[in-house]
């Protein structure tokens, strides 16, 4: 079978969430064409999946080498090297990555993340705000946004991103309340 068509069969296993399969396929067809960028990247990405972390980030760094343009790669590498506790080399993809897609919602959440591990707060709430600005729904960016700010010792902002949550997904604001200590606001049920 011709690399296109094995890729393409791996891309129609992903969309039926036959992850084993999938990576079945773009394994025989990284044999064959060991610098396919594109497989190399989903690989790499269902390694993680199946907590294989060296073969992940090898595949991932293999394939961000390959494309450096590559705006998914390179926020999947970021993804793969926060779990692992890379954080500033996690830093270094995800921000490339949204340099290159500004409007690449996760990479600025995971950005905010990993500014969050290493201590730097008033530049993860820079992040974690352009990710709540392009989803504006995503009630974990909102969450991160109350964890810097509690973190800076700015209650106040704490409440604001918790009555911002408590608009759209009150079993996450309740976390703010309960993580941060927000006060209660007399509007809700004791």
């Amino acid at each position: 079978m011709s690399p296109r068509l094995l890729y393409l069969f791996a891309q129609w296993c992903l969309f039926f969430k036959q992850n084993a399969r999938a990576l079945q396929l773009l394994e025989t067809l990284l044999r064959s064409e060991p610098d396919h960028h594109r497989a190399l990247s989903v690989a790499g990405f269902l390694y993680a999946g199946q907590g294989r972390t060296k073969d992940s980030i090898a595949a991932l760094e293999r394939a961000a080498a390959l494309a450096p343009d590559d705006a998914a790669t390179l926020f999947n590498l970021g993804f793969v090297l926060q779990k692992a506790g890379r954080h500033e080399e996690a830093i270094a993809r995800m921000t490339r990555a949204v340099e290159l897609q500004p409007a690449l919602d996760r990479a600025w959440y995971g950005l905010g993340i990993s500014l969050i591990h290493t201590g730097r707060f008033r530049e993860a709430i820079a992040r974690l705000t352009e990710a709540a600005r392009l989803q504006p729904l995503n009630p974990f960016a909102r969450y991160q946004l109350a964890a810097a700010w509690f973190k800076l010792g700015e209650p106040e902002k704490v409440r604001a991103e918790y009555r911002k949550l408590k608009q759209f997904d009150p079993k996450i604001a309740a976390h703010v309340r309960d993580d941060f200590g927000v006060p209660r606001d007399g509007d809700e049920v004791a």
